[in-house]
Formats: C-alpha cells, sequence, structure tokens
C-alpha cells in the first residue's frame, strides 16, 4: 500500500511537469456569421500554469460581448497535459470580410504566437436557433455532462437616457434634469465616474437614495424597469445656446443568479448631451419662479425699551439660494437695526422649492400705535409669461411705556440677539476669584510636559532614523527573514514540518504564491541566482521527503537522523540566501 501511494504521489506531482510542451492557439466556431450572431473565439494555453488575460486590444473588427475561462486537464498515451481556455463571444461590427489578428504572449522571455483568422460577415443571421431543453425527469442525472463554450451569451438591454422638462427657458427659469436608467437585466449598483458641473448653469443636485424603486415600461416589444438614478435643478446664468454634457455611469450587474459564486460584471454607459435656448431675462434680472411673501411679530403690544422680532418670509418655487428679500427702512417712529438671514429648499418631484426668512429687530422712539408698511416683492412668472407683485399685510403695534435706554444699550442687544444661536461665547458677570497658583507653574505640568517632549523626539528618531535605515535596510532585512526561518526549524519536532517552513520561506524571497510554487520554477529561480546544482538538488530533496511525510509513514525519520537533516538544510539555506537577491 506505501508503495501504490507513493506511485500515486509521483504521478499526480510529477507527470504533470514531465509531459507538457508549450501550446499557445486560436481557434473559432465558424467561418461565415451574420452581423446578428456572435463569433466564438477561443484562446488556448497548453503546459502554461496560471497564464494572464492574453491582449485582445488589437481586435477591431469585433466588439468584446461576454468573457470565459476554463481549465481541463488530459492524459493522452502515458503524457499528462493541462488545458487552460480563455472564450471571448464577438459580436462583428461591420459587413465584408473581417480579421482577427494574431495574438502575442510572452513567457520565460519567449514570445508565443496565434494564427490570423480570416471571417465572413453577411446581413442578418446564419446560425440555427438551439432547440430548446427538454424537461428534466427524476430519473436524470443530479450533474449532467456539460459542453463547455456552446452556451450563447446573455442578452444585455440597458441605456442611460437624460431628459429635461423644457428645452426653451430664460435666464435664472427652473429646469428638471433627469438621467432615467433603462434596464432588462438585473443591475446591482450605479457609480457617476464623471464630473456633474455643468457650466453656465447654477445646479442643484437631488440627494442621491440609497434603494431606488423601478417602474416598468414596453419599449419595441420588450419590458424594461426604468430608474431615476440622478435628478437636479438647473437654473441657466447666462442666455443663448447652452450644453448639457454628457455624464459617464459605471453600472454592476449580475447575471440573474442568486449564487454565491457568481461576480457582478462591470459596463459603462453615457448619457446624451442636451441643447436648450436660454432666453435673456428683459425684466431687470427679476427672480423666476412662483413666489408670496409675509411679515408677521410676536406680539402686537410691546414696551418701548424691549425689541420687536419681525419675521419676513419669502416662500416658493425657483433658485431660493441667490433670492434677495425687501425689508423696512427705518423712520421717526421706529429704528431697523441687521437681520438674520436663514434658507430651506425643499426637493420636489416638480422641482425646489423653499423659503428665505430675514428676523428683523424694531426698536421704537415714542409710545402709540405705529404701523410697519407692507412690504412688496417682484418676480416673473415663467407660466404666465408676465411680471407680478406679491405684497404683504400691514403690522400695526402698540408701544406703552417711557423711553429709559439709550441707543448704545440697544446696539448691544441687538448684537446680541444676533449671536444668539451661533456663538457661545458670551461674557458672564461674577465674581473673579484670585488665581494665585497657576497650573503651567507646577511642577507636575513640567514634568509632564518633559514626558512628552521625550516622546515627539523618539518618535522622530524611529520614523525617520530607525524604520530608514535600520529596519528598511535590505541585508538586515533579509538577514531577519533567515534568521526566522533557521529558529523554527530548530524548533521542529517532526520532519513534516520542514515542508510547510520551506514553501513559506520561497513565498517571501521569490514572491511566488504557494498555490504557483513547483520544482520547475524553484530550479529556474535557483539557476538565474547562481544556485549551486548540488545546493539545489539537496533543496529540493529534502522539501520533497519532508511534504511525502505528510502522507506516508515511510519517510518518517529518527531523532538523530532529523537532527542530521535539519543541520544540512541550515547550512544549504544559507549558501542560497546568499545567491537569492
Amino acid at each position: 500500500m506505501i508503495k501504490l501511494f507513493r506511485f500515486l504521489l509521483i504521478f499526480v506531482f510529477v507527470f504533470p511537469l514531465i509531459g507538457d510542451e508549450i501550446e499557445f492557439s486560436a481557434s473559432v466556431d465558424a467561418e461565415t456569421i451574420g452581423l446578428n450572431d456572435y463569433l466564438i473565439y477561443t484562446v488556448t494555453f497548453k503546459g502554461i500554469q496560471n497564464p494572464s488575460h492574453p491582449d485582445v486590444e488589437s481586435i477591431a473588427d469585433f466588439r468584446i460581448v461576454q468573457t470565459s475561462r476554463s481549465s481541463e486537464f488530459k492524459f493522452i498515451n502515458g503524457v499528462s497535459s493541462t488545458y487552460v481556455n480563455f472564450v471571448y463571444y464577438l459580436a462583428p461590427l461591420k459587413e465584408g470580410i473581417l480579421i482577427i489578428p494574431p495574438l502575442k504572449y510572452v513567457h520565460n522571455n519567449h514570445v508565443y504566437k496565434t494564427e490570423s483568422i480570416k471571417i465572413v460577415a453577411v446581413k442578418g443571421s446564419v446560425k440555427k436557433v438551439a432547440p430548446k431543453r427538454k424537461r428534466r425527469s427524476i430519473f436524470d442525472s443530479d450533474f449532467p455532462s456539460y459542453e463547455p463554450f456552446r452556451s450563447a451569451p446573455r442578452e444585455i438591454n440597458i441605456k442611460t437616457v437624460a431628459r429635461i422638462n423644457k428645452r426653451r427657458v430664460r435666464q435664472g427659469e427652473q429646469l428638471i434634469y433627469k438621467v432615467l436608467l433603462y434596464s432588462t437585466n438585473r443591475i446591482e449598483s450605479v457609480n457617476l465616474v464623471s464630473g456633474q458641473s455643468f457650466p453656465g448653469f447654477w445646479q442643484e443636485w437631488y440627494p442621491v437614495k440609497k434603494s431606488i424603486d423601478g417602474r416598468q415600461e414596453i419599449i419595441d416589444g420588450k419590458k424594461y424597469v426604468v430608474f431615476e438614478i440622478r435628478k437636479a435643478a438647473l437654473f441657466p446664468t447666462k442666455s443663448g445656446k447652452l450644453k448639457i454634457p454628457s455624464l459617464k455611469f459605471e453600472l454592476f450587474m449580475r447575471d440573474g443568479s442568486f449564487s454565491f459564486f457568481s461576480t457582478p460584471e462591470k459596463i459603462t454607459r453615457v448619457t446624451n448631451p442636451i441643447i436648450i435656448d436660454v432666453l435673456d431675462n428683459s425684466n431687470g434680472n427679476l427672480p423666476i419662479g412662483r413666489f408670496k411673501i409675509t411679515v408677521d411679530v410676536e406680539n402686537n403690544s410691546i414696551d418701548i425699551n424691549e425689541l420687536l422680532s419681525v419675521n419676513i418670509k419669502v416662500r416658493g418655487s425657483g433658485n431660493i439660494k441667490t433670492l434677495k428679500i425687501p425689508e423696512f427702512e427705518s423712520s421717526d417712529r421706529f429704528k431697523i437695526f441687521p437681520s438674520k438671514i436663514s434658507r430651506k429648499i425643499y426637493y420636489t418631484d416638480n422641482g425646489i422649492k423653499g423659503y428665505v426668512s430675514a428676523e428683523v429687530p424694531v426698536s421704537f422712539n415714542e409710545k402709540g400705535t405705529v404701523t410697519l408698511p407692507a412690504l412688496k416683492f417682484e418676480y416673473f412668472d415663467p407660466v404666465e409669461s408676465k411680471t407680478k407683485t406679491t405684497e404683504s399685510k400691514k403690522i400695526e403695534v402698540f408701544v406703552s411705556g417711557v423711553k429709559e435706554i439709550s441707543d448704545s444699550n440697544v446696539n448691544n442687544r441687538i448684537g446680541t440677539i444676533l449671536k444668539k444661536g451661533s456663538d457661545i461665547n458670551f461674557i458672564k458677570t461674577g465674581t473673579i476669584y484670585d488665581q494665585k497658583i497657576f497650573i503651567y507653574q507646577t511642577v507636575i505640568f513640567r514634568v509632564f510636559l518633559f514626558l512628552i517632549i521625550i516622546g515627539i523626539v523618539a518618535f522622530l528618531i524611529y520614523e525617520y532614523f530607525v524604520k530608514r535605515f535600520i529596519l528598511g535596510n535590505e541585508k538586515i532585512i533579509r538577514k531577519r527573514v533567515v534568521q526566522n526561518l533557521l529558529n523554527r526549524l530548530d524548533n521542529v519536532k517532526g520532519f513534516a514540518e520542514i515542508f510547510q517552513i520551506i514553501e513559506e520561506y520561497i513565498e517571501r524571497k521569490t514572491g511566488i504564491s504557494r498555490s504557483e510554487i513547483n520544482v520547475v520554477k524553484i530550479e529556474n529561480i535557483f539557476y538565474s541566482s547562481g544556485v549551486s546544482k548540488v545546493d539545489t538538488k539537496e533543496f529540493l530533496r529534502i522539501r520533497q521527503e519532508s511534504e511525502q511525510s505528510r502522507f506516508s509513514g515511510s519517510t518518517i525519520k529518527t531523532p538523530l537522523q532529523l537532527e542530521r537533516e535539519i543541520s544540512e538544510l541550515k547550512r544549504i539555506i544559507k549558501r542560497i540566501d546568499s545567491k537569492l537577491k
């Protein structure tokens, strides 16, 4: 049984390295296709473990619709071979004779090349429709045979469309800009990758929702799900022909299955640009939209020594952030002080709405009934295409009492009112205590400050000297890696533990992942680094025997034999490490 197990190990690990000859080829599934068909183009590697994707950018007559990769192992006439296939579904871009140029691949400083392939593309479709799969019965195998590379690629119907509610507007008028996503595929996420700055527009982008509900729409007989992925209110800042540029999106699409092993596919879509005609605002740069002004007070009766807070508010739809609201002017009976302005906007389906408010402090010079005049706000209504005026009501305030405070005290109180809610550094009155001992004069504070300075100096020395010139020195790093390996070898309890240590050492010194480490790669690296054949052979022997001892009891060493093997391996590693870069 032990001999049989050894034979199986040799068969699995050695035969794949003996029989493989490197080949690099390409093939297609048809020489004539229709413009509505897909050409299956297969690039095959033989004898190259884990090859990277070949460079297919030179394929200019076709559009790559979908790609896949597969591996297979063949044992023919006593020789084993490993094949890796890259499959490309190609859509022809034009009619006539199309060329797939030769592909190049570099492996171990050797260039491999495929043959060029000619394809004839005609109108329509020339491929037969595959018959429908039969309904499986309970007698069918749970693991049916798989025919590679013959399933047609999934159809991708995804597009992004930019839309706007008006093509002809006035300067300063609100436009609603939307980006709609039409898809028959399952979309996982959408990312905007281009800048969203539109020259010539004041922009207010709607917040992006975490989840977007779609609606169904049928176009040309196909059922699409439509999502509104971006929305903005735009206000032209100049007249003439203005262009809303395209936006670029990256979309991640699932294959429709709910497998944990499926990965999203990234595709790119670009919206259409839009040209709009902006008319000059010939109404004295009036705000454009629909607005209403209101004025109210907290109390209609007040003492002459108190301040009255008057709230002026303009509500409506339009560019709220640029609105300037009217205010009162001082008179003989009252005085107007600087106001506190605040703005608030709301995102609605029909555009941006909101208000601008001003909190105005007012003081009175005499008692009696004082009337604050009505305020007017003029704007241009784009719906009715005419200038309109909205007017507030007059405010009557009954003032009582006798004037006791001066204007300077009133100004101080006004400053306090304006600061309220935003400034917390008010001066407070109270007892001032005598401070004879200050914290910075104590011994504890000085010791604490000294320790902080010492810590900062130590940190700077470590960062800019120790890490750069000591810990970052290449020779020291190499010695540390080797010393760590030798220390681990001293603590080995069984011969099988040596294999794991050797694999970690090779991975750290060469950068090759453990899944790619094999005898051929080790020999090539040692040979190119100048390691002697004797050391290479002995190193590989210990590696192979330690690996086999993990599965078989035939290579178990006595304590004395284990000690000798470790001593020999340590001497070999020191010589090898001096050669490896």
